[in-house]
């Protein structure tokens, strides 16, 4: 597989201020602790302290998890190192996506494994990499369905509550659906009897998804950590407390919204309060009203202290949302890297004042790396159309009119032309001035007119060189397809599962060597 990089800024793809982070503009640099470099990564290792009662914690905590699920003995080699005073993490995190959702959430994991990797040999110290499971999300809609060899498989069901939490009721439809669309492959059968093994009835999707996710990547190590849990929500109770006493989460982001809203907007808007209540079938927010706190859709009402005990009490019943929650992963985490995506990293800029106020230390923020696949014979058949690597992203209009005029010879260009009608009626406006100032309306009315047409001749040209060259256009619009199904990037789309299932879950290993966190290119991936 051969890797073509591109800089992001050359994709046309990516957010003005996801190219920015990378080219270090100066309007980013106040919302970082450390650059997302190797020698800020190294800066954030030695600035990290971790509370070994915290640490404590945290490995029993992922042991409790673990019991029951068998997990590979890299992963096993890695919780107990993380017993160690010295060991590091570096983490990513997402949405439990069914069958691990589009390309992009692969690529993340193995980024954070790959970027473990790269600091443990630097640092001559235990780095573990970690996906944080973020079960307590309660979207639906955005994780109950996988696009597989072009279709959409989907897991029906009413939304409520933590996604996490979910039982996989009519499991079983979805997994005959799966297997119609996996596609044919060497490891096909393998990969279709651990989706059933992973989707049992009984399980939750977060059960599911922590099998699923160690069968394919526990030999690297990958460490699975799910947030909803009563010992780790302890450790964030005196966040919690904070954020419902002084509404600290507000007040810092607010701050650095008005930063870096002029510029860039705003990736995510705080609330007063930045904390759900948990309940079965809710996940609530938590609002102020006339000195008393209530819990939306129907929930519980408290009077300060009534809130203040029961956060103390059973914290479990309690959740961050998108803003506080990176606080609580690196309150449990000697973590030293988050690895996200563009809109992860545009809420992660809003942040470094919110860590500050609560005496936590902020991660470099790492941009996680973006791929595309396409056929070695696509990439000939684009070339055979007088087209470069770098057009691929270009507006797929404007690619098929080069590619037309250029196959066809057809001249559509009248920009000659125009300028010598410019040049003619201004001289006509000044005879026309001189002889009668009233005449200039009539003769600028004709220069329009005269510049209409032209333009009404070039769509012409245009257009016959498109009808000339229809079959050309067929094969420019069969490979932008491919490399955009949709019109999306296909890693915001496409499951990996077909292509493993095709390839062979070496294919991994190919993808951990090919994709590196710290090189700042867009990767396009040649396939033979």
């Amino acid at each position: 597989m051969q890797r073509i990089p591109l800089p992001y800024r050359a994709t046309r793809r990516f957010t003005p201020l996801v190219c920015d982070l990378l080219d270090d503009a100066p309007a980013l640099r106040e919302h970082q602790v450390h650059r997302p470099t190797l020698a800020g990564l190294r800066a954030a290792a030695d600035a990290r302290r971790f509370d070994p009662a915290v640490r404590a914690v945290l490995v029993d905590a992922l042991r409790r998890q673990y019991a029951g699920h068998a997990p590979h003995a890299a992963v096993q080699e890695n919780i107990a190192a993380l017993a160690r005073p010295d060991a590091l993490t570096v983490t990513t995190g997402h949405q439990l996506c069914l069958f691990t959702g589009p390309l992009y959430v692969p690529f993340k994991l193995l980024n954070a494994v790959r970027l473990a990797r790269t600091l443990a040999n630097e640092l001559k110290r235990p780095v573990v990499p970690v996906f944080w499971m973020a079960t307590e999300d309660h979207d639906r809609a955005e994780i109950d369905h996988a696009w597989m060899s072009g279709h959409r498989v989907h897991w029906p069901g009413q939304a409520g509550g933590p996604v996490g939490r979910l039982s996989l009721d009519g499991i079983e439809a979805v997994l005959r659906e799966a297997e119609l669309h996996l596609g044919p492959g060497a490891d096909s059968a393998a990969l279709m009897q651990l989706l059933r093994d992973s989707h049992r009835p009984g399980r939750t999707l977060a059960e599911a998804t922590r099998h699923l996710v160690d069968a394919l990547f526990g030999r690297f190590g990958l460490v699975v950590l799910d947030g909803d849990d009563p010992a780790l929500k302890q450790l964030f109770v005196p966040v919690m407390r904070e954020e419902l006493l002084n509404q600290v989460a507000a007040r810092a982001v607010r701050y650095a919204n008005e930063r870096l809203e002029s510029a860039y907007g705003v990736q995510a808007h705080a609330r007063d309060i930045n904390l759900f209540h948990l309940r079965p079938g809710h996940r609530a927010r938590i609002v102020e009203e006339d000195g008393r706190f209530r819990a939306l859709e129907g929930g519980p009402v408290w009077t300060a202290d009534e809130l203040l005990a029961e956060v103390e009490r059973a914290p479990e019943r309690f959740s961050p949302n998108v803003l506080l929650r990176p606080v609580y992963q690196e309150l449990v985490l000697p973590n030293i890297a988050y690895i996200g995506g563009g809109g992860e990293l545009a809420y992660w800029m809003q942040l470094r004042w919110l860590f500050q106020a609560v005496q936590v230390l902020m991660p470099p923020v790492v941009l996680r790396t973006s791929a595309a696949f396409l056929r070695a014979k696509d990439l000939d058949r684009w070339a055979k159309c007088g087209l470069r690597v770098e057009e691929l992203f270009a507006p797929i209009a404007e690619v098929r009119n080069k590619a037309a005029l250029a196959a066809s010879g057809i001249q559509a260009d009248t920009t000659a032309e125009r300028e010598r009608l410019m040049a003619l009626y201004d001289a006509l406006t000044a005879r026309a001035i001189a002889a009668d100032p009233t005449l200039k309306g009539a003769v600028e009315a004709e220069r329009q007119r005269a510049l209409h047409g032209l333009g009404r001749i070039e769509g012409k040209l245009l257009r016959a060189a498109r009808r000339r060259e229809a079959t050309t256009l067929d094969r420019i619009a069969q490979v932008h397809e491919a490399l955009f199904p949709g019109g999306g990037l296909q890693e915001r789309r496409d499951n990996i599962l077909p292509m493993l299932a095709a390839q062979g879950t070496g294919l991994l290993d190919t993808l951990l060597e090919a994709l590196d966190p710290l090189d700042p290119h867009f990767s396009l991936l040649v396939e033979a």
